[in-house]
Order: C-alpha cells, then structure tokens, then sequence
C-alpha cells in the first residue's frame, strides 16, 4: 500500500470541506441539467409523438397489404 501523504479521514476540517465541494458541484450540475432538460423536452416528446406516427402509419398500411 503506498504512502500519499495524509490520510483524508485523519483531518476532519479537510474532509468536510470536500465533502461540502462535492456536494455544491453535484448541486450545480443537477440544477443545470433540470434547466436544460426544461429547455429541451417539449422537443424530446414532439420528436417521440412524430416517429410513434409515423411508425403507426407504416404498421397501418403493412396490415392492410398483408390481408390480401
């Protein structure tokens, strides 16, 4: 096992400020991606209702040609 310096556990005001670090930059990015998720999901479900019609059309039209 090699030496590193310190251990991080041994130094609790160390610790807690990367734990505090972590969890602001986890906080940070989740506010983000919400935003740009807001931003972006009224496309997400246009693009998702366009193709389930289209792919509903074509199943549409391969049944009917498959009755004869």
């Amino acid at each position: 096992m090699s030496d590193d310096g310190p251990s991080p556990f041994k130094n609790p005001v160390q610790w807690f400020f990367r734990s505090s670090l972590l969890v602001l930059v986890a906080m940070l990015a989740l506010t983000y991606a919400v935003d740009l998720l807001r931003d972006l999901l009224p496309w997400l479900v246009g693009i998702a209702l366009v193709v389930g019609a289209g792919w509903a059309v074509i199943a549409i039209i391969r049944w009917r040609r498959s009755r004869w």
